[in-house]
């Protein structure tokens, strides 16, 4: 899961980070885009489908910690979500009955 993780978030950020500095990466990605480019931070946190609120509420009762690393764990506990919920909800072709397959 981790690759997959890895492979998302430098699809997402453009970077070309490993599976060892990714998340340093990233996190320096988001200060990055936090002070120069803040639309984008915006804009990746929505597709990726951040909840507003936790965010929020992260950031206001973690002051003083750096804020891409809080952002940077989100997203990525978000993408894991997504993972976990996609294999959950794989289905196979012997999930069908023979006269429900095209």
């Amino acid at each position: 899961m981790k690759n997959e993780i890895v492979h998302i978030v430098n699809d997402c950020f453009s970077l070309q980070a490993k599976e060892d500095d990714f998340m340093k990466l990233l996190e320096e990605k988001i200060n990055y885009l936090i002070i120069n480019n803040f639309n984008k931070l915006i804009y990746l946190l929505y597709r990726a489908d951040i909840n507003e609120t936790k965010l929020n509420k992260l950031l206001a009762d973690n002051k003083k910690e750096n804020a891409g690393k809080i952002i940077a764990a989100l997203f990525v506990e978000r993408q894991m979500q997504k993972i976990k919920s996609r294999e959950e909800n794989k289905m196979t072709d012997s999930d069908f009955e023979e006269e429900e397959r095209w």
